[in-house]
């Protein structure tokens, strides 16, 4: 019996004694720093508060073109959130948003909202575009930290992107309300 095993004993401290190959880990891609993943929660949160403040111009707005620049924004920043949550999954940042619930600024609170909701016409356009302005004024801050101050070149990009549009986009909200 023992000559049987004799073999196998052989081969398993052979097998044993070979090198060690260490095994690659599937590439994990790009290394998010700190400021990388604050900017994208915190552009994160700022978007998913703002639309329902862009939802609520198209039927509320005495000026047309107010309206409907709410409802491309509205569109066009529901995608920007999906670009966001796609780099914080990427990050392997998932669950709640530690910003979500912050009423920081650019945000419109929910009291703002409220006071929105029963208005109309003129006065709802000055207040709207005062709260857009706030909200556009600190996505293009907040971008610009992380352009000068990000880690990953994917979110600089992105950053850097974002800040582009949103400042198109308070330049265009400053010549509608003009």
């Amino acid at each position: 019996m023992l000559r049987c095993l004799l073999p196998i004993l052989v081969l398993a401290l052979v097998g044993c004694s070979a090198p060690v190959e260490p095994v690659a880990e599937p590439d994990a891609g790009p290394r998010f720093s700190t400021t990388d993943v604050a900017w994208l929660q915190l552009a994160d949160a700022l978007h998913t508060r703002a639309l329902p403040l862009l939802a609520l111009a198209p039927e509320r707005a005495a000026e047309r073109p107010l309206g409907e620049l709410a409802a491309r924004l509205g569109r066009a920043h529901e995608a920007g959130r999906g670009r966001l949550r796609a780099l914080l999954v990427r990050a392997r940042m998932t669950g709640e948003n530690p910003h979500a619930q912050h009423d920081m600024p650019g945000m419109p609170t929910a009291e703002e909202l409220e006071a929105l909701k029963g208005s109309r016409g003129r006065g709802f356009d000055r207040r709207f575009t005062e709260l857009l302005r706030a909200y556009l004024d600190q996505l293009v801050l907040v971008a610009d930290g992380e352009r000068s101050s990000g880690g990953a070149a994917e979110v600089r990009e992105l950053a850097d992107a974002m800040a582009r549009e949103h400042a198109a986009e308070r330049a265009e909200l400053e010549r509608i309300a003009a």
